[in-house]
């Protein structure tokens, strides 16, 4: 124990240090709060003599120990500390700081926890004591202050202290004095909103009473009866502050603001009611009673425009809350034969429908509409889920008309600001309105399966309401916007029918004058259109339209939404629909292209959509659409490589040429169509030829070789290049034969420069995809062991220590591994692959704290060893190295690695208990040495642990649970146990 100048010297540098130097300081501090000796001199810094800081050490020590510690306090020294305590509470309250108070009120919360079995009257002592003012030298208000403190704690500590009787019990036990205590608290409340005014001191104690409230509900159940009493008490106490302010035309004061915020979140702790109490008469009577005292609020009778935005936002939140947590009570009254109980949801319902119609502009004039959009999925997915179908569509017809109203003002809400108002929109409003639009969107979705094609006439009234706006005067574009997004939010679940709302639109989106509007009504309508491209494909006679306006976009500020659009109508029409209006589309892309007003990812994603128009154009004059388009990516490419120019400039140019051309290959095939009737006809006598994408490849691969020569350091573009292959590989699968052998020639060249992730990736592809064909096996099989070799080369140059900077290689590395050995084990039968390297690399990656190259060198060992008894060589390898990976394994599940990740050895445990059952007995005798595999567990927990993992070849669940809790123990982790 250090000598208490010394402590006391600690302390005060501990509170009045930086940061950066405090972690030493609480690790020592720590240390000596859990000396027995701390008992002695916790009470020795609460002396007036010392600085507040070592007082308040000393009393959060004394909470510590008595929360923590209660079982080194001997019994016949209960009464002694009791009266310790009192004095010490008594000391400070009459002259101390509030700060130590409150920590010597949580001490006597935590003594009486501890004490309630030997001093059951605890609580009701504790409150007479302070009730009749028999603490002497402390004003009535401090008694009161100190008797909430300490009555909010008592629940609290009884979820927290260390002791021996069950959670259970001890909070059973607790709470039996529930009643009184809320008795208390409501006979406080109710006396002082008998005052004519309330003083900053009442409103200070009316606080703490309401937070003593919520701490009692919080941490546990209450009876109805009581649920009624202190929920009555609280809200008379909100209707007197609000009344109050009401008939003075004042504004709630900061404290008058905090005391209604902490009685509304007492109210939302208290709606949580127990499950068999959820039908009952009192639980209705209780919704009723909120509905009463509440609804002046929402309904604006108090002057709502003097009342705080944040209390209105506490106030609907404590609706939706008591929706929430009463939602089969409440929603049970949709179709209720009692009068009372259907009253009560038709309430509930209207009060919601108001939240979120609340006036003003989300969020800059109000905050509260958003709480609402959840309730409306759950009234819907009541609904829906009866499984009586009569009942189901009785109720259905009930809330339809409610939800017809909701999508009006929906559609309301979600208007855009005005050129007047987004001026003074900063840009966390301009994000969080975006979030909000998608809510809106996400509901409107509801709506629809509620209404169904009923939803279509009701946007399509609020166009017509748009449209008629607009001609009145153009600044009312956001009323047109706004209907033409509630449309586009509903598109996915449209079907294919040819709705007349939907034609309406679809000749709208084209008519409407954009040049004379707000660039954002053209960005909704491309947006929308782009949507409707499932819909265009069922309704081929409007994909003229479509496209007409989404190239009109391509020339505008929304080129971003045009691209995005056409991607969509590319992809999901059919490419026959498209041959007739394929050229046109792909002289309007390319002179997008050309005029350079694209930003690079408009670009890029432009680049998509011309692959998918290319594919269906006439064979024969694609080479010229690849020449004007792609050609001068390559071009760039090659002068770069030349000039060898790694310039930031010609790095971003290389980057962008490389995921121009990735985005081409990703969608430019041929074999699209496969009527060749539907395609215009090749010249007579020229033979069919290749598929583009390989043309293209043909002429290019130097060029690619060239470009990883070059940037064969910088895995950014590296993984891009290798992206335009892949996706070249996905595309054409087996058309890309012909130029096989010179991917693999390009994939070997780079290794022999530098092993890259990107590169494993792309073998493992190329072996996969193309091992199975007996023309291509062998090499396959040569590309995967020179593959495996530059690895190794390159995990044999890596100190010990420095596993870690090539996390990202080994993982991509046991990625390509792991799936060869699942899929074509056949392919590693080469006389000269090394199985014992393989695996010793795979348990040093194990071992690394990184998740990625741990998680896939486990899923390799695993797979490995449920293939290995197919194939002598790797059965020769797991019978040398067995013994390694069950302690390697059994090393990391001590502490080698992260607790969390241990879960990834139930995978490697069952596969050797279920291949080498006799030998993994063996394997796992190792448990029996001294100390291993740390000194936090002892023989027979070992023991029990080894028996528990053989014992178990099936339940990977419970092969994790016992490596958890045994990771926990050799930890020296104490784990909580569940009461």
């Amino acid at each position: 124990m250090a000598n208490l100048a010394s402590l006391e010297s600690a302390i005060n540098l501990f509170y009045k240090s930086q940061s950066s130097d405090q972690a030493q300081l609480n690790e020592y501090l720590v240390e000596q709060q859990r000396s027995q000796l701390a008992w002695q001199w916790s009470w020795e810094f609460l002396d007036f003599s010392k600085t507040v800081e070592v007082q308040f050490f000393g009393a959060v020590t004394l909470h510590n120990k008595l929360s923590k510690n209660w079982q080194e306090v001997p019994e016949s020294m209960h009464n002694e500390l009791k009266e310790k305590l009192l004095q010490k509470i008594v000391d400070f309250g009459s002259a101390g700081t509030k700060l130590v108070l409150n920590r010597l009120s949580m001490c006597l919360s935590s003594f009486i926890v501890h004490m309630l079995k030997e001093w059951p009257s605890a609580i009701s002592d504790v409150i007479s004591m302070f009730e009749n003012q028999q603490l002497p030298n402390i004003t009535q208000h401090t008694q009161q202050w100190i008797l909430f403190d300490v009555l909010s704690g008592v629940p609290e500590e009884a979820v927290s202290v260390f002791t021996s009787i069950q959670r259970v019990q001890l909070k059973n036990e607790v709470y039996k004095n529930a009643p009184f205590v809320l008795k208390t608290l409501e006979q406080f409340i109710c006396m002082k909103c008998e005052k004519q005014q309330l003083e900053d001191e009442d409103i200070t104690s009316l606080q703490n009473a309401a937070k003593c409230v919520q701490a009692w509900f919080k941490n546990g159940l209450i009876p109805l009866d009581q649920c009624m009493n202190i929920s009555t008490a609280i809200l008379k106490l909100i209707s007197k502050i609000y009344w109050s302010i009401s008939e003075s035309d004042g504004c709630l004061s900061p404290d008058e603001s905090e005391l209604s915020e902490t009685c509304l979140k007492a109210l939302s702790n208290m709606m949580v009611l127990p499950e068999a109490h959820k039908y009952s008469a009192t639980a209705l009577a209780l919704m009723r009673m909120f509905l009463e005292l509440l609804s002046p609020i929402v309904k604006n009778e108090w002057k709502m425009d003097n009342l705080n935005e944040d209390i209105a936002f506490c106030i609907y939140s404590l609706f939706i809350t008591s929706i929430e947590c009463h939602s089969r009570t409440i929603l049970a009254g949709i179709c209720s034969e009692s009068p009372d109980h259907h009253e009560i949801y038709v309430r509930f319902v209207n009060e919601i429908l108001l939240c979120t119609d609340k006036p003003g502009t989300y969020p800059v004039e109000e905050s509260c509409s958003t709480l609402a959009m959840g309730f409306w999925f759950m009234l819907q997915d009541e609904v829906l889920s009866y499984d009586n179908p009569v009942e189901r569509q009785r109720c259905l017809a009930e809330i339809q008309p409610v939800y017809a109203h909701l999508v009006k003002i929906l559609v309301r809400k979600s208007q855009l600001p005005d050129e007047n108002c987004i001026n003074k929109w900063n840009s966390d409003d301009l994000e969080t309105f975006r979030c909000y639009r998608q809510d809106i969107a996400d509901t409107l979705l509801c709506c629809f399966d509620v209404l169904h094609t009923q939803i279509l006439k009701i946007l399509s009234d609020i166009l017509d309401e748009g449209i008629a706006a607009i001609q009145v005067d153009i600044k009312n574009w956001p009323i047109l916007e706004g209907a033409i997004h509630g449309f586009c939010a509903i598109s996915q679940q449209i079907d294919g029918a040819e709705y007349e709302e939907i034609a309406k639109l679809m000749r709208v989106l084209n008519e409407i004058p954009y040049e004379t509007m707000n660039e954002k009504l053209l960005g909704t309508a491309l947006e929308t259109m782009g949507s409707l491209s499932e819909w265009v494909n069922d309704n081929p006679k409007y994909l003229m339209s479509a496209i007409q306006l989404l190239v009109k976009g391509l020339d505008s500020s929304m080129s971003s939404q045009a691209t995005l659009g056409l991607k969509d109508l590319t992809s999901d029409c059919q490419a026959d629909q498209m041959i007739p209006l394929s050229e046109p589309l792909l002289d309007a892309c390319q002179q997008a292209l050309l005029k350079g007003h694209l930003a690079n990812s408009e670009s890029i994603r432009l680049m998509y959509s011309i692959g998918n128009i290319m594919s269906v154009v006439p064979i024969e004059k694609i080479p010229i659409y690849l020449d004007n388009i792609i050609s001068p990516c390559f071009t760039e490419l090659q002068m770069h490589a030349e000039q060898q120019n790694t310039t930031d400039s010609a790095r971003l140019r290389v980057m962008f040429c490389l995921n121009m051309i990735s985005t081409l290959f990703s969608s430019l095939n041929t074999n699209k169509i496969k009527n060749e009737k539907k395609r215009i006809q090749p010249i007579m006598g020229e033979a069919e030829r290749p598929q583009p994408i390989l043309m293209i490849l043909q002429k290019t691969m130097p060029i690619f070789k060239q470009i990883c020569d070059l940037y064969i350091n910088d895995i950014q573009v590296v993984e891009i290049l290798c992206k335009a292959i892949q996706q070249a590989l996905n595309n054409l699968m087996d058309d890309i034969k012909p130029i096989l052998n010179d991917i693999c020639i390009l994939i070997l060249s780079i290794f022999q420069n530098k092993c890259v992730p990107p590169v494993n990736d792309i073998a493992a592809l190329c072996i996969l995809m193309f091992y199975g064909d007996e023309a291509y096996k062998e090499p396959m099989r040569q590309l995967l062991f020179q593959i495996i070799f530059y690895n190794f080369r390159t995990f044999d140059q890596i100190p010990p220590n420095k596993f870690s900077d090539i996390s990202d290689l080994l993982e991509s590395f046991y990625a390509l591994n792991t799936k060869i050995v699942k899929k074509i084990p056949a392919a590693y039968s080469n006389e000269n692959m090394d199985f014992v390297k393989l695996m010793d690399y795979a348990l040093k990656s194990i071992t690394l704290p990184e998740t990625g190259p741990l998680k896939k060198a486990a899923s390799f060992i695993a797979t490995f060893v449920k293939e290995s008894r197919n194939h002598a060589s790797m059965t020769n390898t797991m019978l040398m190295k067995g013994d390694d990976i069950v302690k390697t394994s059994l090393l990391c599940i001590a502490g080698a690695i992260p607790r969390v990740n241990v879960d990834v050895f139930g995978d490697v445990f069952i596969a050797l208990n279920s291949k080498y059952p006799s030998e993994f007995i063996v394997w796992m005798k190792i448990l029996e040495a001294p100390t291993f595999p740390t000194t936090y567990v002892n023989h027979d927990e070992k023991i029990n642990f080894m028996k528990a993992i053989i014992k178990e070849k099936v339940n990977k669940r419970l092969i994790q649970d016992h490596i958890k809790r045994f990771a926990a123990k050799c930890r020296g982790v104490i784990e909580e146990q569940h009461m």
